[in-house]
């Protein structure tokens, strides 16, 4: 006796999940390494982890829930197994034990889609949490670069070493010097010409030349003046370059942080959390952020689990994915900045430690070069070690932000 036509609709149900499950349990068993059943690594808890550590928060939550979902699937596909045996056996008789094998192998197979489903979602939520550590991560850096910048005396080092009229040394020799000025020579160089460290210099040796002392103590008036007016002359437009760029590396950082507020907005969006980056951070409102997330994932499974054939349509789904490409392509820009940071600054090294003439005005030179000096290799220090993240590029990134391969 054939089976009835509602057996063979049954049938035909069957046909159409078994391929489309198979292909993501395939998926999902093909997503990690065997290595990944390794024991898990103790997790570092902190409020604010470095990458790292967040890799190794991202490792074990993965191999956690990997290594679950695999356990489930086999014991579905152990039941499976034991279902066709039965519907084998009882084919071609119409009676309750063939339909209600058949039957169970549908439900057998809605729950193994079910389970590829959550495994999407949860693996998402994770990766999408981690988007959220690594943002902090970055904002921390960029608020403790903004706060170096604000704290160094390059600006008023520079100032004062460009300038031969901050060097009191030099003031007293002008004061000498116009006390002793040659009568029919004499004349004042005007305030604004006096602020310019070449005029002001090139009037004070003429004025050296032309005053009425006697030889020796001219010559010694140029050598009280000689190493200032070498040194201001010499390292003028080298001291503005360091200047300028610093200024540039200054107001990058704030464009740096800025997009990273931005990017927060954006990425927080897509679970519709819209509170700002700086505010959340200020009220340690994560742990708010953190529900709003589970409940859109929850949301998100129920929309594939009602058509699980429709695995990655989800708005939802491609909402949050698109936000961790995101994430992506700021930590990209993030790096780009501090390793042309790093390159800033050991040039600016490499200028002051070019002064020709160091050994011999030496005893002269004011202490904010050696200051400037410190504050320059001090920061090159902090953007190899501090603010460098250099494991954060390649292949561990796209494991983060897209999933093992």
């Amino acid at each position: 006796m054939q089976p009835c036509i509602c057996q063979g609709n049954l049938q035909n149900k069957i046909v159409m999940k078994n391929s489309t499950l198979f292909r993501l349990w395939a998926m999902l068993l093909s997503l990690f390494p065997a290595a990944m059943f390794a024991s898990p690594t103790t997790l570092v808890n902190d409020s604010l982890l470095s990458f790292s550590e967040i890799c190794v928060d991202f490792d074990y939550e993965m191999r956690q829930l990997q290594s679950e979902r695999v356990r489930e699937l086999q014991q579905v596909a152990v039941e499976l197994s034991a279902t066709e045996h039965e519907i084998t056996n009882t084919a071609g008789r119409n009676n309750k034990r063939y339909r209600k094998a058949l039957e169970y192998k549908i439900a057998l197979l809605e729950k193994q889609g079910k389970l590829v489903v959550n495994f999407q979602g949860a693996a998402l939520k994770v990766r999408y949490r981690k988007g959220i550590d690594l943002i902090k991560l970055m904002y921390e850096k960029i608020l403790g670069l903004d706060h170096h910048f604000t704290g160094m005396q390059t600006f008023q080092n520079i100032s004062m070493l460009s300038n031969p009229n901050s060097y009191p040394e030099f003031e007293k020799a002008k004061e000498v010097l116009e006390k002793n000025a040659n009568k029919k020579f004499n004349m004042q160089l005007p305030s604004l010409l006096n602020t310019n460290p070449f005029i002001s210099g090139a009037f004070t040796l003429v004025t050296a030349l032309l005053s009425e002392r006697p030889q020796k103590a001219k010559e010694a008036d140029f050598e009280q003046i000689s190493c200032i007016l070498d040194f201001t002359v010499r390292m003028n437009a080298d001291l503005s370059v360091v200047r300028n760029e610093t200024e540039f590396l200054k107001q990058a950082n704030q464009t740096m942080k800025e997009e990273c507020e931005k990017l927060f907005e954006e990425y927080t969006k897509a679970v519709q959390y819209h509170v700002p980056l700086e505010k959340c951070r200020g009220n340690d409102d994560w742990e708010t952020l953190q529900e709003m997330l589970d409940k859109k994932i929850q949301d998100m499974e129920q929309q594939l689990m009602a058509n699980p054939t429709a695995v990655g349509a989800s708005k939802d789904q491609i909402n949050l994915e698109f936000a961790t490409q995101r994430v992506s392509e700021y930590i990209s820009k993030y790096s780009t900045f501090i390793a042309q940071g790093t390159q800033y600054y050991q040039k600016f090294d490499n200028i002051v430690s070019n002064y020709e003439n160091e050994e011999v005005c030496k005893a002269q030179l004011p202490r904010q070069f050696t200051e400037l000096k410190f504050d320059i290799k001090s920061t090159i220090e902090k953007f190899n070690n501090t603010y460098n993240l250099p494991e954060i590029q390649g292949s561990r990134l796209k494991d983060l932000l897209y999933g093992l391969n």
